[in-house]
């Protein structure tokens, strides 16, 4: 007889869990610098209908696929088509990878908050410069800090830089949470997500009514939300739009395929999509306030105009911009100053907790399925991989090697998986196939998918990831990428490929079972 399978507490849990797993840390250091960039409130609309015609579609293929066959990513889709188990490796290997350096950069905020916090009982923030330690106006060292925190090596220095200690904590201390998180099943996920998910809400609340309070404020928010309907011309802005929807809604990693198995099989796909979509979309227009708040204050206090500001996404807006802003605020006392940049960089690490977890519990679950170990067993051995693997990235140059591995699984490899899914749920299984996963599908939902459905399953989406990966591609050769890295990050792109095919190979029980319909 079969082992039954895991079941969240409720569908609450397994919504919180989605929506965790979707908000990440590019909600917050993403969504606001591509609005600003592309258009600014004009970004909203082919942001929308990239939601609708390609986030939204696959999305629902995955809760889909997950729910109807009651696996993992690669035993549903082995379940699917005995010929594409290797896709579902595919997918939960490079989602391995990243967690690996997905989890420095929760190190960094676990450095940051721990310097923070103790800054609440000193004179001056961690980052702030000797100058203005004696009192001169904006004098912050923030690039140097973050530097120091990285072990960048000097300029005209060669080697990999300073290992910090630090953020060797800080990355044990983030592993050590995903164990706690996922190690005893998806009841425990359910448990934590009800508070990891609500904590960064409330927090980015605070910090936007904060940010909406502060002097010039209302110029950030300008940039940020003025359309320059000019923009929707320019076939780059479109595809930012789809960029964004695909970096932010967790498909392709097998995350919602493994979350939606661990529901019953007559529960439903549509309406969760929705949900989970809006919700990610929500909070990402909601940063944009807490972030562009504080730009315009920031600019102003510079003496310089926005758009000319660096660091107004990516990592350096988290690390850098933002920490400077907090050091500029008049609050009447230091602590006030730590506080709320404790709350800031908590409010990073219960984002990317969730999201780190969910990559991981991708992988144990396709593990579990397939070799029938126990899930405490799996899990350990992947967080003890996941930080030994990460003591690269605690070197100075570490930064740099998250750059290329990121260039090559994030940028090429989950964008490929993607296209590969349309691919093979819309062209190359019998049609038949399709129909029936259709039906199942609106069978148990509240929503029903149609026409529109299919067609961006075959051509919108598809369409727009070989246009996505076409435009990478030609711009990575424009900027004359060297030889060495070209290797460096093909290389283990292709080991991962490899290796999903070979663990295709490998023959269980489970290969031969069969779920039939409910």
């Amino acid at each position: 007889m079969a082992e039954q399978r895991e079941r969240w507490n409720s569908r609450t849990a397994f919504i919180m869990a989605a929506v965790g797993s979707a908000i990440g840390l590019g909600n917050v250091w993403r969504f606001p610098g591509q609005a600003f960039e592309n258009g600014g409130g004009a970004f909203f609309v082919p942001y929308f209908i990239a939601l609708l015609t390609a986030g939204i579609p696959l999305m629902i293929v995955e809760y889909g696929i997950g729910s109807k066959y009651q696996g993992s990513a690669p035993l549903s889709y082995q379940r699917l088509d005995k010929r594409f188990e290797w896709v579902g490796w595919w997918a939960v290997l490079i989602g391995l990878v990243i967690s690996c350096y997905y989890c420095i950069i929760l190190a960094w905020s676990w450095q940051f908050a721990y310097d923070s916090f103790i800054a609440m009982f000193s004179n001056a923030l961690p980052w702030t410069g000797a100058a203005a330690q004696d009192g001169a106006i904006g004098a912050t060292d923030t690039q140097a800090y973050f530097n120091e925190v990285l072990g960048t090596p000097a300029e005209g220095e060669t080697g990999v830089g300073t290992f910090n200690v630090g953020v060797m904590f800080g990355l044990a201390a983030t592993w050590l949470c995903v164990y706690l998180a996922i190690a005893k099943g998806v009841h425990r996920v359910g448990k934590v997500v009800m508070i990891t998910v609500p904590l960064p809400l409330i927090i980015l609340v605070l910090l936007a009514v904060r940010g909406l309070t502060l002097p010039n404020s209302m110029d950030g928010l300008a940039y940020y939300l003025a359309p320059d309907w000019s923009k929707l011309a320019e076939p780059e802005v479109w595809l930012a739009a789809y960029g964004q929807v695909f970096f932010s809604l967790s498909v392709g990693w097998g995350i919602l395929i493994a979350y939606a198995s661990f529901r019953p099989k007559d529960s439903d796909v549509v309406n969760n999509a929705y949900i989970t979509s809006f919700a990610n979309c929500g909070f990402s227009f909601l940063a944009g306030f807490a972030v562009f708040s504080v730009l315009g204050y920031l600019a102003h206090s510079m003496g310089q105009p926005i758009p000319d500001m660096d660091g107004i996404s990516g990592a350096g807006l988290a690390f850098v911009t933002y920490p400077e802003a907090i050091q500029r605020m008049d609050m009447g006392a230091v602590w006030m100053q730590g506080l709320l940049a404790v709350g800031f960089f908590v409010m990073l690490l219960t984002l990317g907790i969730d999201s780190a977890f969910s990559i991981v519990e991708a992988v144990a679950a396709a593990m579990k399925d397939k070799f029938n170990v126990s899930r405490a067993f799996v899990v350990r051995g992947l967080c003890v991989a996941g930080f030994l693997v990460g003591l690269i990235y605690c070197f100075g140059s570490g930064p740099d090697w998250l750059g290329i591995t990121d260039a090559y699984m994030g940028d090429y490899g989950l964008p490929m998986v993607a296209l590969v899914q349309c691919i093979v749920v819309a062209w190359i299984i019998p049609k038949k196939k399709f129909m029936e996963l259709q039906g199942d599908i609106n069978k148990r939902s509240e929503l029903v998918t149609g026409a529109m459905w299919r067609i961006c399953l075959k051509f919108i989406t598809p369409a727009v990831l070989i246009w996505s990966l076409f435009e990478y591609t030609r711009k990575l050769i424009a900027k004359g990428v060297s030889f060495d890295v070209v290797v460096f990050g093909i290389v283990p792109a292709g080991l991962v490929l490899l290796t999903a095919f070979l663990l295709q190979k490998i023959r269980t029980t489970k290969d031969e079972e069969e779920v039939g319909d409910a």
